[in-house]
C-alpha cells in the first residue's frame, strides 16, 4: 500500500509546550531559493520562468488541489514557501510544514517521513528526501491522497481540540434529549433554526447576514444497506431537508443540487466505525441560496436507525474551505449511544 511509504516520528509531548500556530488550512513549504520559479521580464512585457521546478510545481499540485464538491474550486491549503535560512524560531511553531531535502548523499530511493510535535503541540512535520527534484517530484505524486489527508487529519485534530474549549454546551444538551446522540457543536454556530416540521430535527446556525454556517442532526429507520450508497443516501437527504429546510421564498426548499457538482460519496473507517460520508452542493429549489455541504451517516444498532449529521455553509462572496472544515471538524465528534470517547480521530479510507 502507498502509505507504507511513510515513516512517523512523534516528539516526546511535554507539558508546557505551546501549541502550534498558523491559520488553519496554510501550508508552508521549507525550500531553498533555487528551487523556486524564477521570473524575468522580456522587452515585450512578458514575464518567463528561467528555471525548471518540477518540485515545487508537484508540491503546488497536490496540496493546492481544489477540493470535492465546491462551487469555486476551493483549494485543500493555502500554500507559502520559506527558505530554509528564515526556519527560525519565529516559524518553526507553525502547524502545517513541509520540508525538502536535495542531496546526492540521499538514499537513492526518495523518502517521506512525518514528525509531529516538534516544535509546538499539534504540530505536524512532513520531511521528504531525495537526490534531485524529478525523481522526488515523481515519488510524491504517487501518494498526493494521502499526503493531502494527512494534513487534514490534523487540522481535524486541532479543532477538535478547540472545540472542548469552546462549544454549545446548551445546544449539544438538547441534541442529546432530541436525538439520543452527542457531538461537539462551535460555540458561535448556537441559534435554533426556524422552520423545521420534525420535533426530532436537530438544527443549529450562526445565523450571519453575509455568510452561514449551519449544523443538522436527524435520524431515520434502518430498512436495508441500500441507504448506504450515494443514491440512497442523497434520496433520504432530499426528503428530510425538503420538510424541515424552507427557503426565504414561499414554496422554495433545500435540495441537493446536481446541476453544477455532483454528489459524491466515500467511505471512512473512524476509530473502528464505519461511517459513510457525502459531500456535494446544496440549493434552493425554487431560490437563489446554494452552497457546499458535508454530511457524516452512522449506524446505530441498538436503535435500528441511521443517524445523519450535516454541516452545510452559505458564503456567496467567501472562501468557504475554513467554514466547512470546521463544521465537519464536529461531524468526526459523533457519539451514538455505543461509542466510545476518542482523544483523537483515527481516519482511514
Amino acid at each position: 500500500m502507498m502509505v507504507s511509504c511513510f515513516g512517523c516520528k512523534d516528539s516526546v509531548r511535554k507539558s508546557g509546550v505551546l501549541s502550534c500556530t498558523g491559520t488553519p488550512y496554510d501550508l508552508y513549504i521549507v525550500m531553498p531559493e533555487k528551487m523556486l520559479p524564477n521570473f524575468v521580464k522580456t522587452e515585450q512585457g512578458d514575464q518567463v520562468q528561467t528555471n525548471a521546478t518540477p518540485l515545487y510545481d508537484s508540491l503546488c499540485a497536490i496540496f493546492k488541489h481544489p477540493m470535492e464538491c465546491t462551487p469555486n474550486g476551493d483549494e485543500y491549503f493555502y500554500v507559502s514557501t520559506i527558505k530554509p535560512e528564515a526556519f527560525l524560531r519565529g516559524v518553526r511553531t507553525l502547524g502545517n510544514i513541509v520540508q525538502v531535502d536535495i542531496s546526492a548523499d540521499n538514499a537513492e530511493q526518495p523518502v517521506v517521513r512525518l514528525e509531529r510535535d516538534k516544535y509546538a503541540r499539534g504540530q505536524l512535520i512532513v520531511k521528504m528526501y531525495g537526490r534531485d527534484q524529478q525523481s522526488l517530484a515523481d515519488y510524491i505524486m504517487q501518494m498526493q491522497e494521502q499526503l493531502r489527508d494527512v494534513f487534514v487529519k490534523s487540522e481535524i485534530n486541532r479543532a477538535i481540540v478547540n472545540l472542548r474549549r469552546d462549544n454549545a454546551r446548551l445546544e449539544e444538551d438538547r441534541l442529546l434529549h432530541l436525538q439520543n446522540v452527542s457531538m461537539l457543536i462551535p460555540y458561535a454556530i448556537k441559534k435554533p433554526g426556524v422552520g423545521a416540521s420534525a420535533d426530532d430535527f436537530f438544527w443549529v446556525t450562526d445565523d450571519y447576514a453575509d455568510r452561514q454556517s449551519h449544523l443538522v442532526v436527524y435520524s431515520v429507520p434502518y430498512t436495508d444497506a441500500g441507504i448506504f450508497s450515494l443514491e440512497g443516501a442523497v434520496a433520504v437527504r432530499d426528503s428530510v431537508m425538503r420538510c424541515n429546510i424552507p427557503g426565504g421564498i414561499e414554496g422554495s426548499y433545500m435540495t441537493t443540487n446536481r446541476r453544477i457538482v455532483l454528489p459524491e460519496y466515500k467511505a471512512l473507517n473512524v476509530g473502528g466505525k464505519y461511517v459513510g460520508e457525502r459531500r456535494g452542493m446544496w440549493r434552493m429549489e425554487n431560490g437563489l441560496m446554494a452552497g457546499p455541504f458535508v454530511c457524516h451517516m452512522r449506524l446505530d444498532k441498538i436503535n435500528k436507525r441511521v443517524v445523519f449529521a450535516e454541516g452545510f455553509v452559505y458564503a456567496p462572496h467567501d472562501g468557504k474551505r475554513r467554514l466547512l472544515r470546521k463544521l465537519e471538524a464536529s461531524l468526526y465528534t459523533l457519539h451514538l449511544p455505543s461509542d466510545n470517547v476518542l482523544d483523537e480521530v483515527e481516519i482511514t479510507l
